[in-house]
């Protein structure tokens, strides 16, 4: 098994909480105790945001000419698995975010 897929499949595990989380939210129905506890659900959906970003994107710097000029490039590469989880773990942050921004918002 490959990096890539191992790094995918650690970050499905870490989406758990999240996904538990908001998918009981929306139906109405109520989470396991253990599993809603804020630093599994922000903690898990952070680190697999992360160990997936570190996989699919590449920052270079750079000088050229003995000159102060720094080049950032970004490049896009990994597996399907990989994109889906950092999608997925995008998704899961915006949701979260939204929903403790509506729920503790308090016009004036």
């Amino acid at each position: 098994m490959s990096r890539d897929v191992r790094m995918a499949l650690l970050g499905f595990v870490l989406l758990l909480p999240g996904l538990v989380l908001v998918s009981s939210g929306l139906l109405g129905l109520e989470p396991v105790g253990i599993l809603v506890h804020p630093v599994l659900v922000m903690g898990g959906l952070l680190l697999a945001f992360a160990l997936n970003a570190i996989l699919l994107f590449r920052v270079r710097f750079g000088q050229e000419e003995d000159a102060l000029i720094g080049t950032v490039s970004l490049r896009l590469r990994g597996t399907a698995l990989n994109l889906t989880a950092l999608g997925l773990s995008c998704l899961l942050l915006a949701t979260v975010t939204v929903y403790v921004f509506v729920e503790n918002f308090q016009p004036r």
